[in-house]
């Protein structure tokens, strides 16, 4: 069983694939960004059942802003934020001004303006990274000492998330 951190700072595809899920189960199979992933139902669930599990999920502006580009590709986007909007106001909001991003020239450099604003994030929050990427999580692992999941891995777990 995968331990659930008490703070996630979540990433553009996971919280993509919740407010998706969450709003059509249908849509995660036909959306363009999710399908690409060929995530299901029971991915959905799964994802799910770990947020829900989670004391506080922190998003960034930057993560926000990508997910409101890809939800307009559905055709729905102001029924699918109306039906998420309890979701996203319960997140806590955390911003990095674009200085601090500046100052981070390596993790800029290789993972650019979003990705760099969730390491900050991390740290600031004391929290574990949720992402698709793999290379991400793996350097906040192994450089940084930051907590990360990804989010394959998760959804790898098929029983109950302790």
């Amino acid at each position: 069983m995968i331990r659930v951190p008490k703070v996630i700072v979540i990433d553009t595809i996971p919280l993509l694939l919740f407010l998706i899920g969450a709003y059509d189960q249908n849509l995660i199979l036909t959306f363009k960004r999710l399908k690409t992933y060929k995530y299901t139902f029971e991915d959905f669930t799964i994802l799910k059942e770990f947020l829900f599990r989670t004391k506080v999920i922190v998003v960034t502006p930057g993560v926000l802003s990508e997910v409101s580009n890809f939800a307009f590709e559905c055709g729905h986007f102001s029924d699918l934020l109306e039906k998420n909007i309890k979701y996203l106001m319960s997140m806590k909001e955390f911003y990095v001004s674009k200085e601090i991003i500046f100052e981070s020239n390596e993790e800029l450099f290789k993972f650019g303006f979003t990705d760099t604003s969730l390491i900050i994030a991390a740290k600031n929050n004391v929290g574990e990274i949720l992402t698709r990427d793999y290379g991400l999580s793996q350097y906040c692992q192994k450089k940084l000492g930051i907590g990360a999941l990804n989010l394959e891995d998760i959804l790898r777990i098929k029983e109950l998330i302790k």
